[in-house]
């Protein structure tokens, strides 16, 4: 759910698909696709994108048994955005990510992060987004978070309940 500021005010729902991959101990490769409806007034618009994020855990820099898992990324995609409440601008897109996660538990854990985005084509089209979450997992396969995240250029607020499922 999505919902935020400006004149006419947003609202609107999304769907978020993602797959990680770890691509060593500490790093992981996510693919995601995030499709949603956003309302302005009367208008209905379609909010879509298609990335591909890296993220490296500095699992160094702890010791072992630590609470902390700090990381950084970066990230490249494609969006298209009718209603301009992600960026101002449609087309291939860069993130860079950072953050930690605090480990309560190994099935309990806390992340707070920001992500910095924009557009290839035009670098001044760009937004800060600050995300938490709330993660558990029930067993070793199913899990279960839920996320908040604000946007700040577009002052737009988005809380989400995710289903979390392992392979391992």
């Amino acid at each position: 759910m999505a919902e935020g500021g400006g004149s006419p005010a947003i609202e609107g729902n999304s769907f978020n698909f993602s797959l990680n991959s770890p691509a060593s101990d500490i790093a992981d490769f996510k693919v995601y696709l995030d499709y949603g409806t956003a309302e302005q007034g009367t208008t209905d618009n379609t909010v879509w994108s298609l990335g591909l994020d890296y993220l490296y855990r500095l699992d160094d820099f702890i010791d072992g048994g630590g609470m902390l898992r700090p990381f950084i990324g970066f990230g490249v995609g494609y969006l298209s955005d009718e209603a301009k409440i992600r960026l101002s601008d449609d087309g291939v897109s860069w993130t860079l990510i950072g953050g930690t996660e605090v480990m309560f538990t190994e099935e309990l854990s806390f992340s707070i992060g920001a992500r910095f985005l924009g557009v290839w084509a035009d670098f001044g089209s760009n937004d800060l987004a600050l995300d938490l979450g709330l993660s558990w997992w029930i067993n070793d396969i199913h899990g279960v978070a839920f996320e908040y995240s604000h946007a700040f250029d577009n002052e737009i607020d988005y809380i989400g309940l995710k289903y979390l499922y392992s392979w391992q």
